[in-house]
C-alpha cells in the first residue's frame, strides 16, 4: 500500500454495513455452521450479504460453493499478499444441484441470491500459512479487512467473517474492523456438549486487550460481545447430563447475552457433504428454523 493509498484508507469509514465476526479459541463450535447458516437466510430475507472467510479450513467457502477455485481465481489469500483488492476476490455464492461437468463446472451450480463470499482457496499453498504472510511488512497491514470493507460501504447490508479457531493476526484484523461507528459485533457461536465458558472468558480477555491498546484507542477500535449463540442445545429428546449442564452454566453465566438456542438435527452436517448452507436444502429442518429465530433476534427482519 503506497501512502497516497494508505492515506485514503485511513480517512475511511464504514458506516452503511453490519459486521458479525464468528470468533471463540476453540475448534468445532459451530462457527462455520452459523455463520453461513444466517448468510442464507438474511439473504433470503431481502439483505445484501457478503461472507468472508478467513478459515484457513475454507469450510465456508466449501458450503457456500467453492470447494475449488477455477483457473485464475482470486482468493482471501491474494487480498492478504496485496495482489488483490478486497472487493476484487468477492464472488456470488452458490449450490451444487447437478454432477460436475469438466467442460463446464460452473453449470453444475445454482447461484444463492443476495448471497456474495470472499472465499479461501483449500488447495491454495499459502492458506495456511496467513499468520506469516499478515506478519511480513510487505502485506497487508492489521487494518485490511476494515479499509477493505469501508471502501465497498454500502455495497453490503451485512458482512459476516467466518473466523479460525485461534486468536492470531488473522482474526485481529477481523475485530478491528469493529470501530465505535461500525454497527457491528463479535458473535461467538458456543455448543452444548462441554463447558464453554472458559473460552468466552478467554475471548473477552482478548477484545478487553484490544480496546485498551493505544494504537487501537486512538481509533476508536472497539470490538465487543453483544449476545452469544448456543448451538447443538438439548431437549426433550436429545442430551446427556454434560449437555443440560453446560447450558444450564451457559444461561446462569450468559443469561442476558444469549439469542434463542439452535438445535441440532441429522440435516446439520450434511451441509459439507452437499455444499450447501442448511436453511437451502433442509429449510423445514429444526436447525434452519432456529436460525430463523436467531436471524429475527438479531434484528434481520424480512424486507418487503
Amino acid at each position: 500500500m503506497n501512502s497516497s493509498t494508505a492515506a485514503l484508507a485511513g480517512a475511511r469509514v464504514l458506516e452503511k454495513t453490519r459486521v458479525l465476526v464468528f470468533a471463540l479459541k476453540a475448534g468445532g463450535t459451530a462457527k462455520t455452521s452459523s455463520c453461513t447458516s444466517l448468510a442464507a437466510i438474511i439473504a433470503q430475507r431481502g439483505y445484501r450479504v457478503l461472507v468472508i472467510d478467513l478459515d484457513p479450513q475454507c469450510n465456508s467457502s466449501q458450503v457456500l460453493g467453492y470447494s475449488t477455485f477455477r483457473d485464475g481465481q482470486l482468493g482471501i489469500t491474494d487480498v492478504m499478499k496485496e495482489q488483490a483488492e478486497l472487493k476484487d476476490a468477492v464472488v456470488q455464492a452458490r449450490y451444487q444441484v447437478d454432477e460436475i461437468d469438466p467442460e463446464d463446472p460452473d453449470a453444475a451450480y445454482e447461484l444463492i441470491e443476495n448471497l456474495y463470499i470472499v472465499p479461501g482457496n483449500i488447495d491454495d499453498p499459502d492458506i495456511d500459512e496467513a499468520e506469516r504472510l499478515l506478519n511480513d511488512h510487505r502485506n497487508a497491514d492489521s487494518y485490511w479487512i476494515r479499509d477493505g470493507l469501508a471502501a465497498m460501504d454500502g455495497a453490503w447490508d451485512a458482512v459476516l467473517i467466518d473466523c479460525p479457531a485461534t486468536y492470531g493476526r488473522t482474526t485481529v484484523t477481523a475485530f478491528i474492523a469493529l470501530d465505535k461507528d461500525v454497527d457491528g459485533e463479535v458473535l461467538p457461536p458456543v455448543l452444548c456438549t462441554f463447558k464453554e465458558a472458559g473460552a468466552l472468558v478467554r475471548l473477552e480477555k482478548k477484545l478487553h486487550e484490544i480496546r485498551t491498546q493505544r494504537k487501537y484507542i486512538t481509533k476508536g477500535i472497539s470490538p465487543e460481545v453483544k449476545r452469544i449463540l448456543a448451538c447443538a442445545a438439548p431437549n426433550a429428546s436429545y442430551g446427556t447430563k454434560e449437555h443440560f449442564k453446560t447450558l444450564a452454566e451457559l444461561q446462569d453465566a450468559y443469561g442476558e447475552l444469549l439469542l434463542p438456542l439452535v438445535h441440532w438435527s441429522g440435516e446439520m452436517p450434511k451441509i459439507y457433504r452437499d455444499d450447501c448452507p442448511v436453511p437451502i436444502f433442509a429449510p423445514n429442518s429444526m436447525p434452519a428454523q432456529e436460525y430463523n429465530k436467531v436471524a429475527t433476534a438479531l434484528g434481520f427482519d424480512r424486507r418487503t
